[in-house]
């Protein structure tokens, strides 16, 4: 079940890909079907209701409608980030909530934790680590140790990886890392992407020109 109507995660989408709520209602003056990735994760869904309502063009013609669905589903984001932020019995430090992000801290675990909406994955809790075990992401070993064995990556290797891109593509990140930074381990790019979602410039914030 995907938390955001068909409307509020295409306009969720689209504001985050640069576009203006005027922007976003000009584009669906003329009514047309959502973007790729909305069609994916709709057509994905156990809800045949919603398999079949993003199937149909959608027109968003009206400014004024669009910023009320954005903000309809930014409440939802935040409604939903306080309420895991809650379970896991968070100390939360910030709330971005036009970014989908969340930031506390764990005192039991003594970690922080990242915690952001997407519309593939739903709510992901991220806790900031440096390894699992004393092992980096590839098994190799933190500082001067020696593998015991054979090295064997993280177990969560992969959904670590699917989880991180879909960070990125959601939230138009992909170009935003810099060439050292996609070299990273996942434990380190992934404090790289939060921050540059923490510090990312969204359209309702930009100057006119």
């Amino acid at each position: 079940m995907v938390l955001l109507s068909t409307h509020e995660a295409v306009v969720w989408w689209e504001f985050h890909h640069g576009k203006t709520t005027a922007e976003i209602a000009s584009e669906y003056e003329i009514k047309k079907l959502a973007p790729d990735h909305i069609l994916e994760v709709f057509n994905e869904s156990d809800s045949d209701a919603e398999r079949k309502r993003v199937q149909e063009k959608i027109e968003l013609s009206d400014p004024a409608y669009v910023s009320r669905v954005l903000n309809r589903a930014r409440k939802k984001i935040e409604k939903a980030l306080r309420s895991h932020a809650s379970s896991h019995r968070l100390d939360i430090e910030s709330v971005q909530d036009y970014k989908g992000l969340l930031i506390g801290f764990d005192y039991q675990a003594g970690a922080q934790v990242y915690i952001v909406y997407t519309i593939r994955l739903g709510t992901i809790v991220w806790y900031k680590h440096d390894s699992y075990s004393g092992l980096l992401c590839d098994g190799t070993p933190i500082g001067n140790g020696k593998v015991s064995g054979t090295k064997k990556q993280c177990p969560k290797f992969n959904e670590c990886r699917h989880t991180l891109d879909t960070i990125l593509k959601e939230y138009n990140l992909e170009e935003k890392l810099r060439p050292d930074e996609e070299q990273l381990y996942m434990t380190q790019q992934s404090i790289a992407i939060f921050n540059k979602l923490a510090a990312k410039e969204i359209p309702r914030y930009k100057r006119s020109e």
